[in-house]
């Protein structure tokens, strides 16, 4: 039997305490993880600003004429090719350095939730040899994800047409319908969202095949389904609102620096930015040590 929400919640939190280092490379990760789409931004900003002077060059009396420029470069299905590809290979490179994260990172923690020592050398044994098995349990995942994103959308337009149907003798059933199919498809992505999480701890934390850790995810889900969906609709809370409740102190620096320099302004902005950053990433792992608590660990009696 999976442990109470309370009781992985103090593991997760205990285990982020013990291994607090981890919040600096996750703060790497995830700043490599944002630089990695600025190769396609960077592409199409530069194409484009040179199709517009060029146009404006050979046009010098159109006004118009570094707006078709621009609009040309913007459908050439060769620019097109380039930026798409330049965004897919960093959305790619992005999620590989994701799974080596959570490779690394899940052994630290549950070595930490153990009472065991945990540190640098627990996290490069686990990228090193853990790797390949949350890889494969993360391409799994993410077919079961979009599996489940399509249901909940055909669950959505089966909805929108119910509505359309109007009234009549059927109105009551064909509402309750309608909202067992909204219910399904807002219920159905988080359920597969948080058994994926589930699922990857269990490939990092007892080296488990794909298959064996989604079995052993869905076990565990379905023994506590509620305590699972409750800690992912609280960390996600926590992770959209702590970033932004930091970033929000920014409004009081223009204010109480203007009277001193500007660079001093652009510090401390980056400063807030890179704190932001740093809280989202201790909210990760604090939900990366519960969602692992949930998915091995046993409640004791």
């Amino acid at each position: 039997m999976p442990p109470t929400l309370g009781s992985a919640l103090s593991l997760g939190v205990r285990a982020l305490f013990r291994e607090a280092w981890l919040v600096a490379p996750g703060l790497a990760v995830a700043g490599l993880r944002r630089a990695l789409g600025w190769p396609a931004l960077a592409f199409a900003w530069g194409i484009l600003a040179e199709a517009a002077f060029q146009a404006a060059r050979a046009a010098p009396l159109d006004p118009l004429a570094p707006v078709r420029g621009v609009a040309a470069v913007a459908g050439a299905p060769r620019a097109l090719a380039i930026a798409g590809g330049l965004w897919l290979a960093g959305l790619v490179a992005g999620a590989l350095l994701r799974v080596a994260w959570l490779s690394g990172a899940l052994p630290a923690l549950g070595a930490a939730m153990r009472g065991e020592r945990g540190g640098p050398d627990r996290f490069a044994a686990g990228v090193a040899y853990r790797l390949p098995r949350v890889l494969a349990t993360a391409l799994l995942g993410l077919v079961a994800e979009l599996s489940g994103g399509l249901f909940a959308a055909a669950l959505a337009l089966g909805t929108a047409r119910l509505a359309g149907a109007g009234g009549g003798p059927g109105a009551v059933p064909l509402a309750a319908a309608a909202a067992l199919a909204l219910t399904l498809a807002v219920a159905v992505p988080i359920a597969l969202s948080v058994a994926v999480d589930a699922a990857v701890a269990r490939a990092a934390l007892l080296d488990e095949p794909a298959g064996a850790a989604f079995a052993g995810a869905a076990r565990r889900l379905l023994a506590r389904p509620g305590t699972f969906v409750l800690a992912a609709l609280a960390f996600g809370m926590a992770g959209a609102l702590a970033p932004g409740m930091v970033e929000g102190l920014g409004g009081a620096l223009p204010g109480a620096a203007a009277a001193g320099p500007g660079l001093a302004v652009v510090g401390a902005t980056l400063m807030l930015a890179v704190a932001a950053t740093g809280v989202s990433a201790a909210v990760d792992l604090a939900w990366l040590g519960t969602v692992a608590a949930l998915a091995c660990a046993e409640e004791r009696g």
